[in-house]
């Protein structure tokens, strides 16, 4: 929060705030007074100063409210003395509904006020757990360097469940890019599911296209596991809502391993289970890499019988992979359009990764008004290799 000294310097302070908002509604009562006051008797303005406290509750909080219910009150009743109003037949019941309205506006305020904390505190918390889910990928994983960044959507609603992850299995580096479906709490219970299995099966040493199915069996086993828990509570009233996610939930995602053996050649791996293609960039020109034979995203494989594919492309000492979230590439403007992904992903090629995602995300800005989280990470093979590696982070 900015000093008192801070919002004095700043010129346009003044005009922001509840200070702003009762010299605003007092102005507009004075010259609503001045008005019936100099009017006649045909012009009777009084009763619009009735609408002051309700419309300040809409955008102030409740002390300000009570303000403006102070200053209208005087003025009001002001103005039924100059239209011959202020007599035991219609001051009653006229200041009487003054006062409820601001009894009403005052109360309406604070409750609009609570609920924007409790609002504001249930993200807060939400940002917190995922920022500990999404740990921070490190600025190098054996022969690569890695940089990540994540945007929350503009609307004030739950976070999507955007994840990403690293590790290095048989000296290779093998970077995981996803999106669970849906939105909510219940989706940041899938991303710790899909991240945990994730660096178990590096852990493990599982293969590549051997991945998604163990990603898959993974989530599913601790979907059940946590409806079985629910029951066992007695909770009941989840079971549909468990059902349901056991039908629904299911992840997209893209796996990139570099290299072979100890990452020492210019082959790039990936499987890619119905996510967005990633983009090479290679001597200054960008092109996509579509997967020739997609898997279904984890959760839904069972649905399947097809073999996992696994595609093979050259990466050369330089190049660099921009992996990310469908939330680019569907962002849309005021007019629809979506937001030209590939232009200016070829347009920027020649960046480096960490300005590369920075210049993304101001033109993204400035082109649309994000409605779901975005997550981008760059994969650059490093022109020199590092001496040696571990075999997980």
């Amino acid at each position: 929060m900015p000093s008192v000294d801070a919002r004095r310097r700043d010129p346009n302070a003044l005009w922001r705030g509840p200070q702003a908002m009762v010299g605003l509604a007092v102005a507009i009562l004075a010259l609503l007074l001045i008005a019936d006051a100099f009017g006649g008797s045909r012009v009777r303005l009084g009763g619009l100063m009735l609408a002051m406290p309700a419309l300040a509750a809409v955008f102030a909080g409740p002390r300000a409210v009570l303000v403006i219910c102070g200053a209208m009150l005087p003025a009001y009743v002001t103005s039924l003395a100059e239209n011959h109003r202020l007599n035991w037949m219609d001051a009653p019941i006229a200041i009487s509904t003054a006062v409820v309205i601001c009894v009403a506006a005052v109360g309406a305020a604070a409750v609009r006020e609570k609920r924007a904390r409790q609002l504001a505190q249930s993200r807060r918390v939400t940002v917190q757990t995922q920022q500990t889910l999404l740990r921070p990928l490190p600025s190098r994983l054996g022969p690569v360097e890695l940089s990540s960044m994540y945007l929350a959507a503009d609307a004030e609603s739950t976070l999507g469940g955007d994840l990403y992850a690293c590790a290095i299995v048989d000296g290779r580096p093998r970077v995981i890019v996803g999106d669970v479906q849906g939105k909510g709490l219940s989706t940041l219970e899938v991303v710790l599911f899909t991240l945990s299995a994730f660096r178990l099966a590096a852990w493990e040493g599982v293969a590549l296209h051997d991945l998604p199915a163990f990603l898959d069996d993974a989530v599913r086993r601790e979907l059940v596991l946590a409806g079985d828990m629910a029951l066992q509570r007695g909770d009941f009233t989840q079971e549909p809502e468990m059902g349901q996610r056991m039908r629904e939930s299911f992840v997209t995602a893209i796996v990139v391993e570099v290299g072979g053996a100890g990452g020492e050649s210019d082959e790039v791996r990936l499987v890619n289970c119905g996510h967005p293609a990633p983009f090479l960039l290679h001597d200054g020109a960008a092109r996509e890499l579509p997967s020739s034979k997609p898997a279904l995203p984890i959760g839904l494989l069972g649905l399947g019988t097809d073999a996992v594919h696994v595609d093979s492309h050259r990466m050369e000492p330089g190049d660099t992979l921009l992996l990310y979230t469908d939330g680019l590439a569907e962002a849309r403007d005021g007019a629809g359009e979506f937001y030209p992904l590939a232009e200016r992903v070829a347009q920027r090629a020649h960046h480096p990764p960490a300005t590369l995602l920075d210049a993304i995300r101001t033109d993204l800005r400035r082109h649309a008004r994000l409605d779901d989280d975005v997550a981008m990470v760059t994969v650059h093979r490093s022109a020199v290799r590092p001496a040696g590696s571990t075999k997980t982070l």
